[in-house]
């Protein structure tokens, strides 16, 4: 029986440090399709506004359908903040898939605009203040709405630069915590029982 293939969802408000983390295991995926917007952004004129740059999104999105159909596992980073990656994911569960999500937090929106900040010194892309506000609260929001599209869960605190794995859970089995956790992992951790309840 063929396994099933597997989307890598790597998930958190902006500059909680996907990019550095999908870096560093990437080689131990075993796929070599991965779909980063910000990638794709960096393509365009740096004199154009970040709020135009609607293309990459789409181009990312158009990409990761394409392996979908075609069966492939791939990653993909994505704030978690609009209903687009969502949609993929369903999509990616009735294709056969399996959705395995690394997911970032930081728990204060403060540390992400700071992070973003030292990003555009070192020569990264900008990111409004105003939309990392509002994905601080979209991205936890979609997480625990979707929480059923996913297999398989790693929660990482980024509040550190290093960052630490605070929660690890997977379809049918309780998920593990570590001893001391941040509050706003304790909302994850409920959600998931909940959803393993439903199945």
């Amino acid at each position: 029986m063929t396994p099933s293939p597997i989307i890598y969802v790597f998930a958190g408000n902006n500059g909680s440090g996907k990019s550095t983390i999908r870096n560093l295991i990437a080689d131990q995926l075993g796929i070599s399709v991965h779909i980063d917007p910000d990638a794709l952004a960096r393509g365009l004129d740096v004199g154009q506004s970040e709020r135009l740059k609607i293309s990459p999104g789409k181009e990312a999105i158009k990409l990761a359908r394409e392996c979908v159909r075609e069966r492939r596992g791939f990653s993909i980073e994505t704030t978690l903040a609009g209903g687009n990656v969502v949609r993929l994911m369903r999509d990616a569960r009735a294709n056969g898939f399996k959705v395995a999500m690394l997911y970032l937090g930081l728990g204060d929106y403060r540390l992400n605009i700071e992070r973003v900040a030292a990003r555009v010194r070192n020569g990264g892309h900008d990111i409004p203040t105003e939309d990392i506000i509002r994905r601080h609260t979209t991205s936890i929001q979609n997480l625990l709405s979707h929480i059923d599209l996913i297999d398989h869960l790693v929660v990482i605190d980024k509040s550190t630069r290093s960052g630490e794995i605070v929660l690890q859970a997977e379809r049918r089995v309780s998920p593990g915590l570590v001893k001391s956790v941040p509050s706003w992992v304790h909302t994850i951790k409920e959600k998931w029982n909940e959803s393993m309840q439903l199945k």
